[in-house]
């Protein structure tokens, strides 16, 4: 029996073991029940109640949370026999869909947009297989590009592999719905299902009703099956590829056709003026219509846009309802004719708003009114206009401007668009005007602390003095090296691609090439770089390449996800026989990997590992790659994510306050009677616990620099102001709680100094508040 009591720790533990008990909770209420849940916790709901055997993913916005919620449900996964995996790459993750094309077996993939392309070839022969049991894709689209590098629409491998495309409603229930629709309609139709989660999509926040309890499945870990009998006319080779493609179009997109008609999955909305003739203003089916002159078409969650402009234009009000009829394409892929038929019968307008390019819906429904004769006008991006913007993300200050001008061509004497959007945009000049008075530009940059920052501070160093090298970047938390200070990565062709482009630079260009890649790429792509150079090589001269990973124990931009070198922290598994071992996301203790032991392995001889934070022995280390001036150079840069070291240290250390238990940091200041404002030393550091304040020097103007209290001690800035021979900065121990012998020898130095300062008044106010602050010199 599954109960709550099982999976609920104790109140009074570490947030995020108390997500983790709010995220189980959630997931194990009864039939009926209503919970308040986000996007990607309504995905899995809906995939328990659908008896998932397999869940798998490589995490990425916007759909991260997707990959940390069934980690922190990992046990009740465990006990329903569901089979979760976090894998290293995307193509890992789809080979997992596989178990759904042989038998009636049901689960779900996970990536963000761009991680279709490392999964095209796998998609490619699964699709062409096709399935026995349900396989769900949920893809983070992230054509805003909030998250992603790339303007990327997943429409193209709906279309080109032929797999259905959901896009939901930025609304949980909506969103829930159409999930376990997903399941449905990939066993009805025989093939694998793409769910879209946007950026807008994904962050919502509501409630739902469920519609089923959740389910164990038929076949999982605990209940594994024992025969195996393939069909192996499900077998992609030459023969039964051209038998797949010709059942891909003959019928599972029509039977895919025929579940989305008639489960309504696409939204109608009629409009108000047209209410009186259907006697609904709000169905969804599409043939209650008895006519109106204008229709709109949006997709997905640019519904939540488009109804919020036509408000702010006084043409919909907060609830959805517009003024003309409304036909929400919640399928975008296939897209079925009679739908569109029927709902453009009548109308003498259509307009479709859609996101981005190429325009896939917009020559869709052409392409289907032109077959059917129907000779409706049809704006959109590519004709008669061009209203839509034809690239861009369409929020709602995106949609304004255009809306108004379709809603002049409807209503050519109602003037309340034009004017409504005239006060809008002068009300934006307006908020605009005030906040750039407080506004501060201010550049993404490392995070205090980080074990990634001191390399950039040495590369920044040598190559002032070797000169200025070709830098190949990569996907991760160092493609911020590109702004200033240190202005170190000329290129990004992809996730794990950087030593592949520095191979071709280096051979084409008389230049050292510093090519640097995180521990999570290297597993996700980046070992295949290592071969793929040792291959193309015949002897070390031909190539002037310095490969820098940082092995900082996380996938840290995605949101600190583990991979194959993260570290087990508990004292009772951190080894096993002498072994280090790791963690997965399935609350697994995996062996750990060493990327020194892959790379040597592999062939690779010039390797050095450094402590960042250690900056003597990392810039020795460098700059001893910096003289060899050929062959392959690897320096390993061995630091721990602080923000991860923080997150799991923080809470121990106050307990250990509490308890009245000493406990010592480090952190760094700067004299504000000896700064003078010149900051050639932020050069060489960019680190946002430094900021810049007015001089509280009456006699003197300009600016000072200034440590807040976010520092994490980790010197940086010390070192680099002897790089310039700044004597301003200087190392703070601050003792708490500390010992009677430590206050009296305090106390014994703050009254040494006030006697050479010839004061009378040994201890002062402000002393006695920072009583505990022990300078230990300045560096």
């Amino acid at each position: 029996m599954i109960t709550r009591e099982r999976y609920i720790p104790p109140k009074g533990a570490e947030d995020r073991v108390r997500k983790r008990r709010d995220t189980v909770d959630l997931l194990l209420a009864r039939k009926g029940e209503r919970i308040v849940v986000d996007a990607p916790l309504a995905i899995i709901r809906a995939a328990l109640e659908s008896g998932i055997s397999y869940a798998a993913g490589y995490p990425g916005a916007p759909t991260a949370d997707l990959i940390d919620m069934l980690s922190e449900s990992s046990t009740l996964l465990k006990d329903l026999g569901i089979f979760f995996e976090s894998s290293t790459n995307e193509a890992s993750a789809a080979t997992k869909l596989l178990a759904s094309v042989y038998d009636r077996i049901h689960g779900f993939v996970n990536w963000k947009v761009v991680g279709s392309n490392v999964a095209a070839d796998v998609l490619a022969h699964i699709t062409s297989s096709g399935t026995v049991g349900s396989a769900v894709i949920v893809v983070g689209e992230d054509y805003e590009t909030e998250s992603t590098t790339v303007e990327m629409k997943s429409y193209m491998y709906g279309k080109g592999f032929t797999i259905p495309v959901i896009d939901p409603i930025g609304s949980p229930m909506h969103i829930y719905r159409l999930a376990k629709h997903a399941f449905r309609l990939s066993e009805y139709s025989n093939m694998p299902v793409m769910l879209l989660l946007r950026p807008m999509a994904a962050n919502c926040i509501g409630s739902i009703v469920c519609e089923d309890d959740i389910k164990r499945p038929e076949v999982s870990i605990k209940d594994r099956k024992g025969s195996w009998e393939p069909d192996l006319t499900r077998y992609t080779l030459t023969d039964t590829a051209k038998l797949h493609a010709v059942e891909k179009y003959s019928e599972r997109i029509p039977k895919a056709m025929d579940y989305i008609a008639s489960n309504r999955l696409n939204d109608y909305i009629i409009g108000e003026s047209n209410e009186e003739n259907s006697g609904s203003s709000n169905s969804n089916n599409i043939s209650s219509s008895k006519g109106s002159s204008i229709g709109f078409i949006t997709h997905g969650s640019i519904f939540n846009s488009f109804i919020t402009a036509m408000y702010e234009l006084g043409r919909a009000d907060v609830g959805g309802r517009c003024v003309y009829d409304l036909l929400n394409l919640n399928v975008v892929y296939p897209i079925v004719p009679e739908e569109i038929v029927r709902f453009a019968a009548g109308k003498e307008m259509l307009f479709i708003v859609e996101e981005g390019a190429p325009f896939y819906i917009e020559e869709s429904i052409r392409s289907i009114l032109h077959a059917a004769g129907i000779n409706s006008k049809v704006y959109g991006k590519m004709s008669n206009g061009g209203f839509i913007p034809p690239t861009g993300a369409l929020d709602v200050d995106a949609l304004l401007e255009p809306l108004s001008r379709m809603l002049s061509l409807v209503e050519p004497y109602y003037t309340m668009p034009r004017e409504r959007l005239s006060e809008i945009m002068k009300h934006k000049e307006r908020a605009i005007r005030s906040t750039l008075k407080v506004r501060v530009a201010r550049n993404p940059t490392f995070c205090t602390g980080c074990p990634e920052r001191p390399i950039f501070t040495a590369i920044r160093w040598l190559d002032e003095r070797f000169g200025r090298s070709i830098y190949a970047g990569d996907s991760g938390c160092y493609t911020m090296a590109r702004l200033p200070p240190f202005e170190a990565s000329d290129t990004f062709t992809g996730m794990g691609t950087s030593l592949d482009s520095a191979l071709g630079l280096s051979r084409l260009y008389k230049r050292r090439v510093i090519a640097v890649m995180g521990d999570g790429t290297f597993f996700h792509r980046g070992v295949t770089n290592v071969d793929n150079l040792l291959y193309n090589i015949s002897n070390d001269s031909d190539v002037n390449i310095i490969f820098i990973v940082f092995e900082n124990y996380w996938t840290a931009m995605t949101g600190h996800q583990p991979n194959p070198a993260s570290k087990a922290h508990s004292t009772t598994t951190a080894t096993t026989q002498g072994e280090p071992l790791s963690i997965n996301y399935a609350g697994e203790s995996p062996r750990r990997a060493s990327i020194e032991s892959i790379l040597r392995a592999h062939g690779v001889r010039w390797i050095r590992r450094v402590n960042p934070f250690d900056f003597y022995s990392t810039l020795e280390a460098m700059l001893e790659a910096y003289m060899v001036e050929k062959g392959l150079r690897v320096i390993i840069c061995d630091g721990e994510c602080t923000l991860a070291r923080m997150r799991r240290e923080q809470p121990v250390i106050e307990s250990m306050i509490d308890k009245g238990m000493r406990v010592e940091q480090v952190k760094y200041r700067i004299d504000e009677e000896i700064c003078s404002g010149c900051f050639p030393c932020e050069k060489y550091s960019g680190c946002p616990s430094v900021t810049i304040v007015k001089n509280p020097n009456p006699l003197r103007t300009g600016y000072i620099k200034q440590v807040e209290d976010t520092c994490t001690g980790c010197g940086i800035c010390g070192i680099t102001s002897i790089f310039g021979l700044c004597p301003s900065t200087y190392r703070v121990r601050i003792v708490y709680n500390p010992t009677r012998w430590e206050r009296f020898m305090h106390r014994l130095n703050m009254y040494a100094i006030r006697m050479l300062r010839g004061e009378e008044q040994w201890m002062g106010e402000k002393e006695r508040e920072r009583d505990g602050e022990m300078k230990e010199g300045r560096e």
